[in-house]
């Protein structure tokens, strides 16, 4: 049974990055705007069979271009796709199925869970960001999440500082709209 169903694990993962152009592995994944995903060179060829709009292959969802430059910059990359592909056509990874010589399913399991970091690049095991989701290893996503936070500390700053200027043009518009009405009320009162 645990063969089985590490061989279907497998399966699936091979399923999620096929292109369902060429029907194999994805190569450069680009996402459409529907967020299905395929190798860049079958969309560029998909591109170039077409007149500034193609109908995405899963969807259908129709998509609109004015040149190929546009298209172009349509193509999303999403970066944990972009390097599952490329840690499983890497040959340091070593795949998750079970080998009948490797009986150890602890030794198995450490070496499937094993990838390139996306920022020392070293072999090691991973951890998705949740805010960038890049694949990286545990000193690598310390750092990162140091960096993220100070980032994120900064933005929050930066936007307190805008919502005082916010609140003291409010306040000044406020106090205008007060004297125009006190006008407009005088005003009134001398017509009569």
């Amino acid at each position: 049974a645990t063969k089985k169903m590490a061989k279907s694990k497998d399966e699936f993962l091979d399923e999620i990055l096929m292109c369902g152009i060429c029907l194999s592995r994805m190569k450069q994944p680009r996402s459409l705007p529907c967020m299905h995903s395929f190798c860049q060179q079958c969309l560029i060829e998909f591109v170039h069979n077409s007149t500034n709009s193609i109908d995405c292959p899963y969807c259908k969802l129709h998509i609109e271009y004015n040149n190929f430059a546009h298209f172009q910059s349509m193509l999303l990359v999403n970066p944990v796709l972009k390097q599952l592909c490329e840690a499983l056509d890497s040959e340091n990874f070593t795949s998750s199925k079970f080998d009948d010589s490797n009986t150890s399913s602890s030794t198995t399991n450490n070496n499937a869970s094993h990838a390139r970091c996306h920022t020392c690049g070293l072999l090691k095991l991973l951890k998705v960001c949740k805010h960038c989701f890049f694949m990286l290893c545990q000193e690598c996503r310390k750092q990162h999440l140091l960096e993220v936070h100070s980032e994120s500390k900064h933005l929050l700053e930066q936007l307190e500082y805008r919502l005082k200027l916010v609140q003291t043009k409010k306040f000044e518009l406020d106090q205008q709209l007060e004297l125009y009405d006190q006008l407009k009320r005088q005003t009134n009162d001398y017509a009569l």
